[in-house]
């Protein structure tokens, strides 16, 4: 299509770029479902909420239902195992993570990843370890402590932005505490003017340009400056839903956004025509923040989708490539790798299940203290028998002449799962 035209120019980067071609699919190189397939007393279905593949593209961040971070890592062993090298509780419902921009393996001072859960501060943690190494905190109106609902570094790694009800505020990086700068962005919940609600989602555009991304559960999606928080431009078309997740082109030049209960993703031109340029679709009908990401060369977009399969579009002509990515539940994290030679992705699955009360139960059975018998842990265990919450990293590679394989499902049993295979960016973690 033309509504894209010189997308390929604009965010081409100097190197051989990965290019999809009808003959590809992809290969799993990874799984891990051990930690999420656990039933608990406390957590009795441990679905993945997002991952993140570190910049340096050697390390995997999670999130779950057991409100715990967990760092996976890709070595070069073939015995790879399928549990996470270290966690991090963060006490409450996370709500937003981010690896430290600037993050190596090479340099453990830089490997760090920062959290915001419910009830608690900002917390910068230490991917080596998997201790805290600061907090930031920050204060409402009446001197009480208020919990970010979203965070991202800004271009240089030195500030910490946050998001807050109507409200952003940012930390430098280098001074933890309860030191910060407030911008509010609308007078009161019932005014005109500004972005309302919870601001939900963040993201800085790469091309260094100080400007920012801010999507808010009002519906409306914001770009501000970084330095003086003006505000450039105000989208909303989403038909008032809360903002999901916006993200830049790595070019800079359009910004794509997705919303709850929307399955659309659009792509606009912020540097031009401020229009919606392409459409794309999957299926995503519940309030579930279901990831996209793009492909670092830019041409490329994944998306998750509630029907378990990862979506692969072509953002220039808009045309959906490959669909054969099949997890056993919602596909709710999609991370590509930082390699634009190659399409590395990885993908999370999982979502909340509800259990319909069943007429024939005896009240005199239940307990009077409202707690979970042992015997429900295990009828539990039993009919989650079939693994539906995993994380898995797939390889788009040539399929061989003699392979009828026509899809990368991961719809079997536990005892079946494919094990993981050396990775192409790994490294020793002799040292961690």
């Amino acid at each position: 299509m033309a509504a894209i035209d010189g997308v390929e120019s604009a965010c081409t980067p100097p190197h051989p770029l990965f290019t999809y071609n009808t003959t590809l699919r992809p290969v799993v190189h990874f799984t891990a479902y051990e930690e999420f397939h656990r039933v608990s007393r406390t957590c009795r279905n441990n679905f993945t909420k997002g991952v993140r593949v570190s910049p340096d593209g050697l390390c995997l961040l999670t999130n779950s239902d057991d409100h715990v971070l967990r760092l996976f890592e890709l070595d070069g062993d073939n015995t790879q195992s399928r549990t996470s090298l270290l966690q991090a509780n963060d006490g409450g419902t996370v709500y937003d993570y981010a690896w430290y921009p600037f993050m190596s393996s090479a340099d453990p001072s830089s490997c760090l990843f920062v959290s915001s859960s419910q009830d608690h501060p900002v917390h910068l943690w230490d991917a080596y370890t998997g201790g805290l190494r600061a907090t930031y905190r920050a204060f409402d109106h009446l001197d009480e402590l208020t919990s970010a609902h979203s965070v991202a570094f800004n271009a240089t790694g030195t500030k910490l932005f946050a998001g807050f009800d109507r409200m952003i505020r940012f930390f430098d990086l280098s001074q933890p505490g309860r030191d910060f700068c407030a911008r509010p962005l609308s007078r009161t919940r019932r005014s005109r003017q500004g972005q309302r609600g919870l601001i939900s989602t963040l993201h800085f555009n790469p091309d260094h340009s100080k400007i920012y991304a801010a999507g808010s559960y009002g519906g409306m999606t914001c770009v501000y400056t970084e330095d003086e928080g003006e505000e450039l431009l105000a989208l909303c078309d989403h038909d008032g839903r809360g903002i999901a997740q916006v993200r830049f082109s790595p070019c800079g030049r359009f910004l794509y956004t997705s919303a709850r209960c929307d399955a659309r993703i659009h792509c606009w031109d912020i540097r031009a025509t401020n229009e919606i340029l392409h459409t794309f679709n999957r299926v995503a009908d519940t309030n579930q923040r279901l990831e996209f990401d793009l492909h670092c060369g830019g041409r490329y977009l994944a998306a998750g989708s509630r029907t378990g399969r990862m979506m692969l579009y072509d953002v220039v002509t808009g045309e959906l490539l490959d669909e054969t990515i099949r997890l056993p539940d919602c596909v709710n994290g999609v991370s590509f790798f930082p390699d634009a030679s190659r399409a590395i992705v990885a993908v999370c699955s999982g979502q909340r299940h509800f259990d319909l009360p069943d007429d024939t139960d005896n009240d005199d059975n239940d307990d009077n203290d409202g707690s979970v018998s042992q015997a429900d842990v295990a009828t539990e265990a039993a009919a989650s028998s079939n693994v539906r919450n995993l994380l898995q990293v797939y390889d788009f590679q040539p399929l061989p002449c003699n392979s009828q394989h026509d899809g990368a499902s991961s719809d079997v049993p536990e005892s079946t799962l494919p094990s993981a295979s050396k990775h192409p960016n790994s490294h020793n973690t002799s040292n961690r």
